[in-house]
Order: structure tokens, then sequence, then C-alpha cells
């Protein structure tokens, strides 16, 4: 089973419904639901989300979408030792850097984002969910 780090904004296409995206996301959490594919998020993707989609969602049917979205995912921490290796790192975007040694320490086989210049020192293939789907499956 291929093991894939999602970025906050691939989960935020999914429950604000965001086109073009939306629908190849979809597919992806259809497979995790199927356990075709292992979903890993880090704790600060729930944090993310709340903050941004909590601006536009009713209270209760966000933290409903949240239980269901936790059953489709394991959630990793960014723990002191992804703080220090981004600190260390060379990369642009600190969010992503700390998001890109988690997961590198949970050893997954792709990260999936739409910003894939976040990742770009990444030696985990980058790609966006509709390349995912289109080339590796």
């Amino acid at each position: 089973m291929k093991k894939i780090f999602i970025d906050a904004n691939v989960v935020l296409d999914l429950l604000q419904y965001r086109e073009p995206w939306v629908h190849d996301t979809i597919v992806l959490f259809q497979l995790a639901k199927e356990k075709e594919v292992e979903l890993i998020v880090t704790d600060l993707t729930f944090i993310n989300v709340v903050y941004v989609a909590g601006k536009n969602f009713d209270k209760k049917k966000l933290h409903e979408t949240l239980v269901g979205l936790k059953k489709l995912v394991k959630v990793v921490p960014i723990d002191d030792a992804c703080i220090g290796q981004a600190l260390n790192g060379d990369f642009y975007d600190f969010e992503d850097t700390t998001q890109y040694f988690a997961a590198k320490r949970e050893h997954v086989d792709y990260i999936l984002t739409r910003d894939e210049s976040g990742f770009k020192m990444s030696d985990i293939p980058v790609m966006n969910v509709t390349d995912f789907l289109n080339n590796y499956l």
C-alpha cells in the first residue's frame, strides 16, 4: 500500500469543494476508504483546516467533517526534531519544511500538494492529486 502525505490544501479542496480539484481529491479519499492507499497528514493540517475552513463552515458541521476526516487519515506530529531540521534546512517555506520532515520520518512514497514549490528540495516525489492518479495508480 502506498503511503501518501497530503498537504492541507488538498484537504481544503475536499472540504470546501474547490473546483476543479475536488473531483480527483474525492477519488483519492475513496482509495483511502477502500484501504488502497494510506493518507498521512500532520497535526498542523487539522489546525490549518479549522483556521481556514472555520470562517465559512458551521462549527457543528466542521466538527463532524473533521471527525470523518480523522477516520481516513493517519495524523502524525510535527515534533522537536521536525522543527530543528526545518530550521537547519534549505527550504523556502517553513511550514512546508516542517511537514516535509514529518512526512520523511513516516517514509511516505509521495507528497501530494497544489503548492509544489514549497517542497522543491524534497527527495520524496511531489505532485498534485491529478498527476498522482494519472501516473501512479
